[in-house]
Parts: C-alpha cells; sequence; structure tokens
C-alpha cells in the first residue's frame, strides 16, 4: 500500500513492495510462482519472469491459483483504493480482466470453488449499528461480463485496529496479514471455511445448501467471559487430505500473547491440542503430512549499543528516549504429527518468517524471511534516513528486505531465490 503514515487500520490493508529482480542460484531451478512486486503481479516459471500488465494501481494483494494452475485471481486496489477482483491466464501475456464483483470486505482473501469460480467475501452494510454487522460469500465466474452470485452470508466481529512505526511489522502484515494473521475463506468438502472477524481469528464452516454457519471454535476474544483468558483460534491451513486443519490458539497473557497449536478434524469437528518445541507462528502442510511451524525468539536491543549522537537523532526522530528495538532469531520446524519427532530445518538471524509453502512433490519448502531491523536503525542513527519525510514508507522498507528462500528436505541449506517478491504463491 502506498503509506502516508506508518500507522495502518486491519481493513486497509494493502500491498507495496520494493522490487529487485529475481536472482536464482544457478542450482536451483525458479519455481513456478506468482508473487507482487513494484505494485505489480509476477509470473515466475524456468523461463523469464512475466510482469502482468495491470492498470495503474495503489497496491495488489490475494493472489491464487485456480486448482488446475490455468488462472491466477487477485484484489487489485485502483488509484481511488476501490478493491477490484482481477484475473489473468497462467503465462500473464493477456491483459487482466477485472470483475464486477461489487464492493469486497477488506481483508478477505479471494479464492476458488471446485467448479472454477472465484471466492470471495462482498461488504455488508455498517449504516445500521443496532445490527450484527453481516457479508455476504459470493462467487463469480473468471469471465468479463459476469454476475456475482450470492451463496451465503454470515455476521462478522469487526472493530480491529492498530499499528506498527516498524516497518518490518509493515513487511510481515503484507506477508501473513495484519498482526501475522489473515482472515481465512475456503471451499472445502466440509463447507466454506471462514474467519469470523476482522482480524483472522474465529473459524467456522458455512453449509451452502443448508446455510447453517457453524463456529468451529469456543474463541472469546471479543466477548471475554469473567475468570478465563481472552483466545483465538486463526492462522490455520489445510492439509491435502482435505480434512484436517492446523491452526494456531493465540491466548492472551500479560506479558506476551501465547500460541499453541491445535488440529481440526472438520468431520467431526473435533478440536485437538499438539505439542510443540516452541511457540509456533507461521504454519504450513507438507504433502507427506509433516507440518512446518515457524517459531522466532528476541535476541538483543538494536538500540542498546548507539552512542550518544546515534541516540540524540533517534530521540528526534520518535520524541521520546529510552525504547526497545528488538532483533530475533528465527526457526523452521518439521513436525511429524503422527510421532511427534520435531526437528529445526532452518535457523537465521531475522525478523521473522512471512509465509511458507512447500512444492507439491514435498522435497522443498518455499518461504519468505524478513530482515532485522538493523539497516533501518543505522540509517535513522546516521540520519541517513529520512523518516520523518518517507511519506508512503518506500526507504523504511528497503532497509528490510523480505527474502524468498528455497529449502530442500535433504538436509542442504536455504538457497536464496530473490528480494522483495511479495505474497507469493506457488503454482499448483
Amino acid at each position: 500500500m502506498k503509506r502516508f503514515k506508518p500507522m495502518m487500520m486491519a481493513l486497509l490493508v494493502l500491498v507495496s513492495v520494493v522490487g529487485v529482480s529475481l536472482q536464482v542460484q544457478a542450482q536451483v531451478a525458479a519455481p513456478a510462482l506468482a508473487a507482487v512486486q513494484n505494485d505489480n503481479v509476477v509470473i515466475m516459471s524456468a523461463s523469464a519472469p512475466v510482469t502482468v500488465n495491470n492498470p495503474a494501481n495503489k497496491g495488489i494483494l490475494s493472489l491464487g491459483w485456480n486448482p488446475g494452475g490455468t488462472k491466477l485471481a487477485y484484489i487489485l486496489n485502483d488509484e481511488q483504493f476501490t478493491a477490484h477482483i482481477a484475473v489473468t491466464d497462467a503465462s500473464g501475456t493477456s491483459a487482466p480482466i477485472l470483475l464486477d464483483a461489487g464492493k469486497l470486505e477488506s481483508g478477505f482473501p479471494v479464492n476458488w470453488t471446485p467448479d472454477g469460480q472465484i471466492l470471495f467475501i462482498g461488504a455488508g452494510d455498517p449504516s445500521d449499528m443496532s445490527k450484527p454487522y453481516r457479508v455476504d460469500i459470493k462467487r463469480i465466474a473468471p469471465e468479463a461480463g459476469a454476475t456475482a452470485e450470492v451463496i451465503g452470508s454470515f455476521d462478522m466481529g469487526v472493530g480491529c485496529g492498530g499499528g506498527s512505526t516498524l516497518p518490518a511489522d509493515w513487511e510481515y502484515w503484507d506477508e501473513a496479514g495484519f498482526g501475522g494473521t489473515a482472515p481465512l475463506l475456503q471451499w472445502t468438502d466440509y463447507g466454506i471455511l471462514h474467519s469470523t472477524t476482522c482480524s483472522g481469528g474465529g473459524l467456522a464452516l458455512y453449509a451452502p445448501q443448508g446455510g447453517q454457519d457453524t463456529l468451529l471454535t469456543d474463541d472469546n476474544f471479543l466477548n471475554p467471559q469473567p475468570g478465563t483468558p481472552q483466545h483465538q483460534i486463526g492462522r490455520a491451513v489445510l492439509q491435502n487430505d482435505g480434512k484436517t486443519l492446523a491452526a494456531i490458539r493465540n491466548t492472551y497473557a500479560e506479558t506476551a500473547p501465547i500460541n499453541t497449536l491445535v488440529l481440526i478434524d472438520l468431520s467431526t469437528r473435533t478440536v485437538t491440542d499438539v505439542k510443540t518445541a516452541e511457540q509456533p507462528d507461521q504454519l504450513a502442510w507438507s504433502p507427506g503430512g509433516a507440518l512446518f511451524y515457524s517459531t522466532r525468539k528476541q535476541t538483543g536491543n538494536l538500540a542498546a549499543n548507539l552512542t550518544a549522537v546515534q541516540n540524540k537523532n533517534v530521540e528526534a526522530v520518535f520524541g521520546g528516549s529510552g525504547f526497545e528495538i528488538p532483533s530475533y532469531e528465527v526457526n523452521i520446524h518439521r513436525l511429524n504429527i503422527t510421532s511427534g519427532e520435531d526437528t529445526i530445518i532452518h535457523t537465521a538471524s531475522a525478523y521473522v518468517i512471512g509465509r511458507m509453502a512447500s512444492t507439491i512433490d514435498g522435497q522443498a519448502l518455499v518461504f519468505s524471511q524478513i530482515a532485522n531491523l538493523d539497516k533501518w536503525v543505522e540509517g535513522i542513527a546516521n540520519a541517513t534516513l529520512d523518516v520523518v519525510n518517507d511519506n508512503d514508507g518506500t526507504a523504511q522498507r528497503s532497509a528490510v528486505p523480505v527474502t524468498l528462500y528455497w529449502l530442500p528436505m535433504d538436509g542442504t541449506p536455504a538457497t536464496p531465490l530473490g528480494d522483495n517478491l511479495s505474497q507469493f504463491r506457488l503454482k499448483p
């Protein structure tokens, strides 16, 4: 998103990245994927990258391949920040089609139905505050002139908001959703799986035939009960079996929220707690049934060793003193759900892992990694980075690169594929 303030609202999560050409190491074949670069869509393959000829826009988000990998849908925000659903073919060479889908609900992704239609959430009417905020589940054919069809609706919890002054958080939220939890929308054999709040927390299954919407969890984040910790479940990913959902339960605690792993059987709606070696952050399934999860732990304070002059420069920007700018170490674990074997397969000094996806054959993991804030702090401390006049955040983002990695499952270390390829989606 073209930011004119460093703060952002959860309901206006858009995308902007600083583009750098994909540099693939010689020993790694470029995986077929789509990503966002320079407010545009880039489709990568074994041949040269193709940039989709999109109209001028203020950001692109929510890339989604159809099941056959022949079409790519995404949300394009035009120059008036109005969201549209766009569709292009797998080659990316044809001009995208902008569908007449109506007003979209902010934060929710686009996805696909088994019969090749685009699934999305239409915005509700917020004018009557005496009623619950209700949104529509819709589908539309990926063709010019198509008309959207309402196939259901549900009441949605709203009022999410907040922001951060740290550009690493902006990058993380672009990759994983505001606060690291993106709202979910996915067609399953058991109903349409969707989030129930704008924060991405809460999970439910909507039955298109009967019209029933069934909560899968007992979240109380928006309606806390006395004596019971606030908690919500989100960040869910569906296994290849189409039945087993892995998700993160986030429980409020005074020092810091606590994340735990749960499995949800969509056929029985049974929720099972699963032990992990560290607190999980983001999740991805392997086709073989193993679960990948990322973690991070704080390792230092980048503001601790500044000189008096550097501290003065930092304080002049933020109008205070004694604040902390954390640095982190990240891990990626591979968890055998059956045996409980939990193995670290990647470790790095970095701010956070953004998103992960296993290749179709399960032989490698592709993931995005967001750098620590060292260069950002250095630029402010040495007065070489003008944060105050960086109205759209571009200069600050360039100090916090997002790197795409290829991690083979044979024990070979992760190989960088390129920088600033946001929101990647592997081609099915």
